[in-house]
């Protein structure tokens, strides 16, 4: 859906900010699926069966230990990097979704096996990407790096400043070599009943020197990916978000299609892309390996370079790309 305005002037008028100090998407005037939509979704599927394929994964992620830069696919939105000699998790989630959605396919590795992690960055406050109960297994003194509002989620010990940085949109925080903005997304945010979009959801770029990487949370697209691309591209590394995808009647506002995630690192210029949002939940009717498949096709015909990493593979930088080794 087009604006208007452009997401700089939208950001730098606080446009996403509510007066009752709730967010929203302000190009985009809805704030959350709507609810008869979701039943309706669910009621569907007493006639017309789930894809039920899940694909047979049990690895082991290649945790090198050389200082070069290093990126690990660990399943659904979780991310492990080594940068600068600093260890990364984003959106980090080991097990079931607040212990009752399944996960399908077992973690490439328990969190208490992770080298001692420097910083968490969580894009936003869904269940399946902040995840309380690995949080407090993830081994390290960590600093959380998060959007505006996630605050109301953490346990205590999380909370100063010392364990806790949250951004606004397109603010930014250095440290220790690295450099991490938090970018613009259309999606919502929502754990209990009465809570929705007290806090912000957003996307990061983490930057290394010249080294550029995108980390996408649960977004629709939507015409910022192209204004990102002229603010911070060219990218050397995004990831996608690219699976709960169908049905499109439900998902496309708020979650990519393979074909919509090409089409948003295109859009940031990139000169590779990872598809993730997949390989371990049943959040869509599509078969868990579907979105990657469908990445690898739809990337080939646009001319961008896919890098499909199953969980627990990894990929280090040699000669300016991203490779398996």
């Amino acid at each position: 859906m087009s604006c208007n305005l452009s997401l700089l002037d939208l950001v730098q008028t606080r446009a996403h900010h509510l007066p009752n100090g709730r967010f929203t998407n302000p190009w985009f005037r809805q704030d959350a699926p709507a609810l008869r939509k979701i039943i309706r979704w669910k009621l569907s599927h007493l006639v017309f069966r789930e894809q039920p394929r899940l694909p047979v994964l049990d690895p082991r992620p290649v945790l090198a230990k050389d200082l070069s830069p290093l990126v690990v696919f660990l399943g659904h939105n979780t991310v492990f990097l080594r940068l600068n000699q600093r260890n990364l998790l984003f959106d980090p989630i080991f097990s079931h979704i607040g212990g009752l959605v399944k996960r399908h396919t077992p973690p490439p590795i328990n969190p208490e096996e992770l080298p001692p992690i420097s910083y968490v960055l969580i894009s936003h406050a869904h269940r399946d990407h902040l995840d309380l109960k690995t949080l407090k297994k993830i081994p390290g003194s960590f600093k959380i790096i998060a959007p505006l509002g996630l605050r109301h989620y953490l346990p205590k010990n999380f909370l100063s400043a010392k364990r806790l940085v949250e951004l606004d949109w397109l603010e930014s925080f250095e440290e220790e070599g690295l450099r991490f903005v938090a970018l613009p997304l259309q999606h919502w945010s929502k754990r209990n009943l009465t809570d929705t979009n007290i806090s912000l959801w957003a996307g990061f770029l983490v930057t290394e020197g010249e080294l550029k990487l995108f980390l996408g949370g649960d977004t629709g697209y939507f015409f910022g990916f192209k204004e990102m691309g002229q603010l911070f591209g060219p990218v050397d590394l995004a990831f996608v978000p690219a699976g709960a995808f169908l049905p499109r009647w439900l998902m496309a506002p708020f979650h990519l299609s393979p074909k919509e995630a090409v089409k948003a690192a295109q859009d940031l210029e990139a000169k590779q892309a990872v598809p993730i949002h997949w390989g371990a939940y049943k959040l869509g009717d599509e078969a868990l390996d579907d979105p990657p498949k469908l990445f690898k096709l739809a990337a080939r015909k646009a001319d961008l370079k896919p890098l499909i990493l199953y969980p627990g593979e990894g990929a280090t930088l040699k000669n300016g790309l991203f490779r398996p080794p």
